[in-house]
């Protein structure tokens, strides 16, 4: 499924953001319209209504019309360019002012890897900051690191071949406490990660599991019928959490996953020395996962928001109550235009100060 912003000619109402800061938000696809397609509307999602909105902005930069979304962090995108090149852009999310769209250094070429497929972004804050760093990891071994407002070349981390197989899809995290990027390896029982410098000496953990439930015969038989995928958060605390995302497998054992197909989410609240912990009790905060690099904020701060939950999102999106051990899919009250071509690769934005 390409996942080029591909538009097809429509255009609706608008509404434009009320507040100063932002709800987080899905952002669903784009549409150009007006004569000549001078404006662009964005379809989006309030999950804290969990309805449709729409707004209308400047026309989709031609160089990222182009291009294929393949993951976002703290509002921006990161797109991959042919033949080689990567573009960072903060469009739509800060598309009031003059979006700004940054060229990295060229994808790395490395045997056995792929670097046309991404499995994780992530930044320590966001790109019009100088200290910025940015992390993508390619499917395969390669990690590329760039420091937009320092430095125009960037680096390149490999994995050795001894821990290959345990990474190569694997998502990433930068954790604000401790400076660091982290990465869940694929069996959910290691991490690796490193600071982001060109010193750096990566470092793997190993995580110990506490408190685990017991499981009937009929939920061990589910899961072991689900593909799992790690992901690892940090609240605005500095609490992390390790989800373990199981998606029912689709007949021919794929691992490209429906969230329509979510069953069962295991959240491990981080203690002392790595010690993981199983909890059904996240408090007030609220998860988002999917395309972009994962976020927690508080639902208090957003009201209508459920606390206690993980919003998430693949080919379809909804809402699991961590304490009920139950998904649902939204119920929004309006239907978007439908359309036979992926318009761009959904995700959800962060709380952003307008």
């Amino acid at each position: 499924m390409s996942t080029s912003l591909l538009i097809p000619q429509r255009c609706n109402t608008f509404r434009m953001f009320s507040s100063s800061t932002t709800n987080p938000f899905l952002l669903h696809h784009a549409i150009p319209c007006g004569e000549e397609a001078q404006r662009t509307e964005f379809l989006m999602l309030d999950p804290a209504k969990e309805d449709y909105f729409t707004t209308v902005d400047k026309p989709l930069p031609k160089n990222l019309i182009k291009s294929k979304l393949v993951g976002s962090s703290h509002g921006w995108g990161v797109y991959l360019s042919s033949p080689d090149y990567i573009l960072i852009s903060n469009y739509p999310s800060r598309s009031k002012s003059n979006p700004k769209i940054i060229d990295l250094p060229p994808r790395p070429s490395l045997n056995g890897s792929q670097t046309e497929l991404v499995s994780g972004v992530a930044m320590s804050s966001s790109p019009e900051e100088e200290e910025c760093i940015i992390a993508v990891k390619y499917m395969g071994r390669p990690v590329s690191i760039y420091t937009p407002g320092q430095d125009s070349q960037g680096f390149l981390l490999a994995m050795s071949t001894r821990l290959f197989d345990y990474f190569e899809q694997s998502k990433l995290m930068y954790s604000k406490r401790d400076q660091r990027f982290y990465m869940p390896s694929s069996g959910g029982h290691h991490l690796w990660s490193w600071v982001g410098l060109p010193s750096t000496t990566p470092q793997y953990h190993e995580l110990k599991f506490h408190n685990l439930p017991q499981f009937s015969h009929s939920e061990l038989q589910l899961f072991d019928s689900c593909y799992r995928a790690h992901e690892l958060v940090e609240s605005p605390s500095g609490q992390r959490f390790l989800l373990k995302w199981y998606v029912e497998s689709p007949a021919n054992k794929s691992l490209v996953f429906n969230c329509g197909g979510t069953k069962r989410f295991m959240v491990f609240r981080e203690e002392e020395d790595m010690n993981m912990c199983y909890t059904e009790d996240i408090g007030d905060l609220c998860i988002f996962l999917g395309n972009n690099e994962p976020f927690c904020v508080k639902a208090s701060s957003f009201p209508g928001l459920n606390p206690n939950s993980i919003y998430f999102l693949g080919e379809g999106y909804g809402v699991y109550d961590i304490a009920t051990r139950s998904p649902r899919s939204f119920t929004p009250k309006s239907t978007p235009s439908s359309s036979s071509e992926q318009i761009v690769l959904p995700y959800w934005i962060p709380p952003m100060s307008l």
